[in-house]
């Protein structure tokens, strides 16, 4: 009993510790990088994993609380559930102590085709240029 509660005091402490705002890569302390990698990820990954089950198991739920508008708790449930998590885990740069880590906005300008191949211009024909068949002169004039 003596060591689970002074592992339940050494945990308390841990994340009670005050998160300092975002360094740059240059000012990372190292003995947070293997904290983060040992402990922070694995704790990370932990929580993804349930926050996807609970997700699944609170899915009827959502989708009763998404009858009335806006209609978004699938988008809100999942953000805090799955999302937020994620982004920590695996999208975080090593050694950033944001928490909750926002991933940054930026705009994604998609490939022009799939493999990056260029593709023939087309020609256009002007409207003036097209010239109809004049077999039948009631043809195309409805009932």
């Amino acid at each position: 009993m003596k060591k689970f509660i002074s592992l339940v005091i050494l945990l308390s402490v841990m994340c009670s510790s005050t998160i300092a705002h975002s360094q740059s890569l240059d000012q990372t302390d190292p003995g947070f990088v293997i904290l983060d990698v040992l402990l922070y990820r694995p704790i990370g990954l932990a929580v993804t994993v349930i926050g996807a089950a609970a997700f699944i198991g609170l899915s009827p739920l959502t989708a009763l609380a998404s009858i009335p508008k806006p209609h978004d708790a699938f988008n809100k449930v999942s953000n805090i559930l799955i999302l937020a998590p994620a982004a920590y885990t695996f999208i975080r740069p090593i050694g950033d102590r944001d928490f909750p880590y926002h991933v940054s906005q930026y705009k994604h300008n998609p490939p022009v085709t799939p493999n990056n191949a260029m593709l023939p211009k087309q020609s256009v024909t002007p409207a003036a240029d097209i010239k109809l068949p004049q077999g039948n002169p009631g043809a195309g004039k409805g009932l």
